[in-house]
């Protein structure tokens, strides 16, 4: 069995009945490219994650129907993803092979209808959200990135329970928080299954152009300051 199997094996074993109103569970069936657990996670269609260095982590898989529709069609359309299309473009200014990236989501399932942005409707419920988070240490298991890149302040709330080192993200309002607080990047986080990695927290792609010249570090400013930040954690 696969490491992605395997991943997939155990996403079978949560019970539907575990996630919340307004989330469905979905298992795959897109082809490259496409987020885990829309599909593989990997850009080469390689079924080995352990091998890559890097895990880029968002929310979710997005809604229902734009889940459907891409199972229907077979694959994204990089070119017109809002998320695709700016990540991709981040990993070139950084020299970053796609090959090297395990792209998968902290949050299970997809969202009711057609709403794909903003906060999750997953974190309504707590009890989801620990077994999210308990299927997120065992990705880190298989996995064991050296880094990784952390899309959106949702998802530092996520992780933030889950390292005592993360505990200011779990509380985060704004990343202005954070970047006066020198806690962009941190690396040797130790996980609660004792894994560790050096993480960085970055706008998410979507909302690059808009929100990332807020964004400082050290003497870095803007869309140079979230560079510095990945690169200082490689």
């Amino acid at each position: 069995m696969t490491e992605i199997d395997l991943l997939f094996e155990r996403l079978k074993k949560i019970d539907e009945s575990s996630y919340p109103d307004g989330m469905y569970p979905i298992q795959g069936g897109i082809s490259v490219p496409a987020f885990y657990p829309g599909g593989k996670g990997t850009y080469d269609n390689s079924s080995k994650i352990s091998d890559k260095k890097i895990m880029i982590l968002g929310q979710d898989f997005g809604s229902r129907n734009q889940y459907l529709k891409l199972k229907e069609r077979g694959r994204e359309n990089i070119k017109k993803n809002k998320t695709w299309g700016p990540l991709l473009s981040f990993l070139d200014e950084l020299q970053l092979e796609y090959t090297n990236c395990f792209f998968t989501n902290a949050i299970l399932g997809v969202r009711e209808g057609n709403m794909s942005v903003g906060r999750s409707l997953a974190f309504k419920d707590p009890k989801f959200i620990s077994i999210c988070q308990d299927f997120f240490l065992y990705q880190l298991e298989i996995q064991k990135p050296t880094a990784i890149l952390v899309l959106g302040k949702e998802v530092a709330k996520f992780l933030g329970p889950l390292s005592e080192e993360l505990k200011l993200w779990e509380s985060m309002t704004s990343f202005k928080l954070i970047d006066q607080n020198g806690k962009q990047c941190i690396r040797n986080v130790v996980f609660k299954n004792n894994i560790s990695a050096n993480l960085a927290l970055l706008t998410h792609p979507s909302y690059r152009k808009l929100n990332a010249h807020w964004r400082y570090y050290m003497n870095f400013e803007g869309f140079e300051a979230e560079l510095k930040m990945v690169k200082d954690i490689l």
